[in-house]
């Protein structure tokens, strides 16, 4: 259940925040998404490399520090920009970012996907947990 949580919030986040990222009205939110994706992309990275439970925990605790640093940031842009939020049909500026953010979140459904092994594991449980917590206050 909170798997599925976590992957649902990732979706939104990357959904609201990618589709941001082009032209001069937007550079800041060009300049947060960009940080947000290489944090992904390094989680996916680190969640593939994995093969214990104790890499599986290291990965998500990572992913958890940079999402603590990254989410006010995304979350003043949100506030900034109400334009983008919720926006089925971004303007044709942003499409491009749309389709990365897409691509970059099933990418990461197969990156957490890679945790089932090691959901037994009390160091996973507790990193799973926390970044559940991290995640949660972006909804807030």
């Amino acid at each position: 259940m909170k798997r599925g949580l976590i992957a649902v919030l990732l979706s939104l986040v990357a959904t609201t925040f990618f589709i941001g990222g082009c032209g001069e009205k937007y550079s800041d939110v060009k300049k947060v998404n960009e940080e947000y994706i290489q944090l992904v992309e390094k989680y996916i990275s680190d969640m593939d490399k994995a093969t214990s439970a104790k890499d599986a925990a290291k990965a998500i605790n990572s992913f958890g520090d940079g999402m603590e640093k990254v989410l006010p940031e995304m979350k003043k842009m949100s506030e900034k920009y109400p334009e983008l939020k919720n926006n089925a049909t971004p303007p044709e500026e942003l499409k491009e970012s749309q389709m990365k953010a897409e691509a970059t979140g099933k990418k990461m459904v197969g990156a957490m996907m890679k945790i089932m092994p090691y959901m037994r594991d009390p160091e996973v449980q507790t990193a799973q947990k926390r970044l559940s917590t991290i995640m949660m206050k972006m909804t807030k």
